[in-house]
C-alpha cells in the first residue's frame, strides 16, 4: 500500500533546482526535451496562465504538495508541472514570450514575487511509487467533485452569513461567483413557493429534485426565460423579476410538474430548438401573457361606481339590481327573499374560480427521435410540436397520421427489418395499415405485450372510438368529407402516445 508519510520533504528553487518533466502525460508535445518547449506547451494546452492568475490573486495554495523525483542527479517534477510552470513564469516571464506581457501584469500585483521563488515538495523514492500516486490522483476519483447545487449552496451560505456579493467577488476573484450566487437564488426561489399540489411540494424534498437541478439550469439560463420573467441579479446580489409573484408561481408549478413527471429533463431539453423546449417556452409565455387570469383570484372589488378606496360595503351591481341602497325592511316571506331581489349584505356567493385553460399544443415531452432516424422525421416531429391544435385540428390530425406511419418505418429500418419483405404490403407499397399490421406482429413476437391491445385498438378501431382508429387516420387523408375537432385530435394523440414512445426507442 502506498504510504507518502515516509516521503521526505524539501524546499527547492523553482528556477534553478527543479525541472519540468518531459514525460508528463499532460504534454501534447510528447518528445519535448527542452524546458522552454515544455512550459510553452503547458501554457498553450493546459491553461497555465489561469494558474498564474489564481496564484497572483488568491495566493499559492499549499494544501497539495508537489512531488519530485531525482533523475540523473536532478530533481524532476512528476506531479505539479502546471504549478511549476506558473511559478517559473512568475519569476521569469520571458520564459513564455507569447504570454510575457500578461504574466508581468498579473505578477505586478504581488507585493514581492521573490516569496514564490522557492516551493516545498515531496521526494518520491522511485518512479514506481511516483506513478502509483499520480494514478491515484488523476484516475482514481478520490476527490468527489461538488455538484452544481452544492457549489451554489456554498456561495448561498456566504450570502446568508451577511457577506455581500462585491465582497465575494473580491474574495474569490478566479471563480464565477455571480453565476453560483444567481443559481442559489433561483433554487431558493423555486423552493420558497408554496405549491398547491402536495406532490410537487414533496418533490422538492427528494433526491430526484436535487439531481434534476441541471434540468432547471437549462431553463433559467436561457435568454428566452430570462427575458420572459425579467429575472436578474443587481450589483448587491439581490434577485429581482418583472412578473408578479402569482404569475411566477403558476410558471414555476408548470416547470416543477414537468420535472416531477419526467417529461422535462436534460434529454428533452437537449437544445433550445428541441420540441419540448419550444413547447415549454410557449406554455410559459402563455402564462405570462394571461397574467392574473391564471393566478388565484384575489379579494373581490366592488363592481359599482364606487371606488374601493372609499370604503364601506356596496351592493353588487348585476342583473335586476341597482346602486341604490336597499331598504332595511325585511320583505322576505317564509320562503326567503322574492325572486330577483338582491341577497342580504355579506351573503354574496364566492367568485367562481377561472376556468382552467385548455392546452393548445400536443405534449411531445417524451417523444424524441433517435440520432439515426431520418432528418425528415425529426423535422416533422418539430413542426407537429408547433401546431396550434385548437386552431388547426385537421392539420394536426394529418400530421399525426404521417408521423405514426413514418415512425414505424424508421423503427423497422433501425432493426434492419423490411416491412415489405415481411409480407405486409399492398401491391408492393407499405402504407399506414401495413405498418400497423407489421408492428402488431412484431410486438406479439418480441414484446412488450402491453402494447398489443393498444396497437390493435388503433389498427381496427374495435377497442376505441372511431376517431382514435387507423381508419379515421386514413379518412382524414383520403375522404374529402371527413373532419375532426380539436378534442378528437388530442384524443388521437393520447391513443398512440405509448406507440410513439416505443418506436422512438429502437
Amino acid at each position: 500500500m502506498l504510504d507518502t508519510s515516509r516521503w521526505s520533504e524539501v524546499e527547492l528553487d523553482v528556477l534553478k533546482e527543479i525541472q519540468l518533466d518531459p514525460k508528463n502525460v499532460r504534454l501534447e508535445v510528447t518528445d519535448a526535451k527542452v524546458e522552454a518547449d515544455i512550459i510553452e506547451d503547458l501554457f498553450v494546452n493546459e491553461n497555465a496562465l489561469g494558474l498564474v492568475e489564481g496564484i497572483c490573486k488568491v495566493g499559492y495554495l499549499t494544501h497539495e504538495i508537489p512531488v519530485v523525483l531525482k533523475r540523473r542527479g536532478k530533481y524532476v517534477m512528476v506531479e505539479g508541472n502546471r504549478r511549476l510552470a506558473a511559478l517559473k513564469a512568475i519569476q521569469n516571464p520571458m520564459l513564455v514570450p507569447d504570454y510575457q506581457a500578461r504574466v508581468n501584469a498579473l505578477a505586478a500585483s504581488l507585493p514581492d514575487r521573490s516569496t514564490l521563488s522557492r516551493v516545498r515538495v515531496m521526494i518520491a523514492p522511485n518512479q514506481t511509487e511516483a506513478d502509483q500516486l499520480i494514478a491515484a490522483i488523476h484516475t482514481g476519483n478520490l476527490r468527489r467533485p461538488w455538484s452544481p447545487s452544492r457549489q451554489a449552496a456554498f456561495f448561498q451560505a456566504q450570502i446568508d452569513a451577511d457577506r455581500k456579493l462585491p465582497e465575494l467577488l473580491t474574495r474569490y476573484p478566479t471563480i464565477d461567483v455571480r453565476r453560483f450566487v444567481f443559481r442559489a437564488h433561483i433554487i431558493n426561489l423555486f423552493r420558497s413557493i408554496h405549491y398547491d399540489d402536495a406532490e410537487l411540494q414533496d418533490f422538492l424534498a427528494t433526491k430526484r429534485w436535487a439531481k434534476g437541478l441541471s434540468t432547471l439550469a437549462r431553463i433559467y439560463e436561457s435568454k428566452e426565460f430570462l427575458a420572459l420573467t425579467g429575472l436578474r441579479m443587481d450589483p448587491d446580489g439581490n434577485l429581482t423579476k418583472s412578473i408578479p409573484d402569482a404569475v411566477f408561481k403558476h410558471l414555476a408549478a408548470t416547470i416543477i410538474r414537468g420535472m416531477y413527471h419526467d417529461n422535462i429533463n436534460t434529454r428533452s431539453l437537449n437544445s433550445v430548438s428541441s420540441p419540448r423546449y419550444t413547447q415549454l417556452m410557449r406554455e410559459l409565455r402563455q402564462i405570462v401573457n394571461d397574467g392574473g387570469e391564471q393566478a388565484s383570484p384575489g379579494p373581490t372589488t366592488p363592481t359599482t361606481g364606487t371606488s374601493p378606496d372609499e370604503g364601506g360595503d356596496q351592493p353588487t351591481t348585476g342583473r335586476g339590481s341597482s346602486t341604490t341602497p336597499t331598504s332595511t325592511t325585511d320583505t322576505s316571506g317564509p320562503e326567503g327573499p322574492p325572486t330577483g331581489a338582491p341577497p342580504p349584505t355579506g351573503t354574496n356567493p364566492p367568485p367562481r374560480p377561472p376556468a382552467k385553460k385548455k392546452s393548445r399544443h400536443l405534449d411531445l415531452g417524451q417523444i424524441k427521435a433517435p440520432t439515426g432516424y431520418p432528418e425528415a422525421l425529426k423535422l416533422l416531429l418539430g413542426e407537429l410540436s408547433e401546431i396550434d391544435v385548437r386552431k388547426y385540428p385537421n392539420t394536426t390530425f394529418l400530421v399525426i397520421r404521417a408521423l405514426l406511419e413514418k415512425s414505424i418505418k424508421a423503427y423497422a429500418d433501425a432493426k434492419s427489418i423490411s416491412i415489405k419483405g415481411s409480407g405486409n404490403n399492398q401491391k408492393g407499397y407499405v402504407q399506414l395499415k401495413q405498418a400497423l399490421d407489421w408492428l402488431l406482429d412484431h410486438v406479439k413476437a418480441n414484446g412488450p405485450t402491453h402494447l398489443i391491445q393498444v396497437i390493435d385498438g388503433v389498427r381496427t378501431g374495435r377497442l376505441v372510438t372511431y376517431t382514435n382508429s387507423g381508419d379515421a387516420l386514413n379518412a382524414i387523408n383520403h375522404n374529402h368529407h371527413f373532419l375532426v375537432d380539436p378534442d378528437q385530435a388530442f384524443s388521437m394523440w393520447s391513443s398512440i402516445n405509448s406507440i410513439m414512445r416505443f418506436v422512438m426507442k429502437p
